[in-house]
């Protein structure tokens, strides 16, 4: 385990067991009602009241502002539970890896919970996090392999987007890790023993103690 503090840009954990996707939809446990329609863009929200294959915001290019500050959007990152765990206490991580590497090195992101199960090479954590977009090139599917395993758009981008044939499997890769401001946490069932072992996932009407 680490021994650094948490990175002020680590904002929580979210236990498994709130995600969208175990929403009963019982009385007090439903999705949002707003759906694909939701304008909620808080962190939070996004995970524990919609399922994996939402997408907070349209496809980038269709709703891009050019004022400075104001050129955010949320991706979605998966890695090992491992590596989210140091990303928490320090920082993600650039990738200069040519495998790895389609549209160019940098710190990788997709439009949606589920659109990571693709794209990334390690599993067992989600990251939901803010990105600031800033100069953002766009690369079309015949565009696809032009920047692999270089940095050549460094120096008159900040973000390069590939816009996929599915829009709903677009990614997006930035160059500087100061370009997510925040982020939050889930480890999936098969790595995090807490919620079982303290009870966190089941139900229950009041305390044994009746303390609050």
């Amino acid at each position: 385990m680490p021994t650094t503090p948490l990175s002020t840009k680590h904002k929580r954990y979210i236990p498994y067991h709130l995600l969208g996707d175990n929403r009963t939809r019982g009385l007090g446990d439903k999705p949002c009602p707003d759906g694909s329609k939701c304008q909620n863009r808080l962190l939070e929200h996004i995970l524990i009241f919609h399922f994996r294959g939402f997408h907070p915001q349209a496809r980038y290019f269709d709703i891009q502002r050019k004022e400075p500050g104001e050129n955010r959007y949320i991706g979605f990152h998966q890695t090992d539970p491992s590596s989210a765990i140091q990303i928490a206490h320090s920082d993600f991580r650039i990738s200069t890896n040519y495998e790895s590497t389609m549209i160019g090195h940098g710190v990788y992101f997709a439009r949606s919970m589920e659109g990571t199960e693709r794209k990334a090479n390690r599993h067992g954590a989600y990251i939901c996090a803010e990105i600031d977009m800033g100069e953002v090139l766009k690369l079309d599917p015949e565009q696809r392999n032009l920047y692999r395993g270089k940095n050549d758009w460094w120096d008159t981008h900040d973000t390069a987007y590939f816009c996929h044939t599915d829009q709903r499997l677009d990614e997006f890769c930035v160059k500087s890790r100061s370009q997510i401001l925040n982020w939050i946490i889930v480890i999936e069932k098969e790595f995090d023993t807490k919620v079982e072992t303290y009870g966190l996932d089941k139900e229950f009407n009041d305390t044994s103690c009746w303390c609050i």
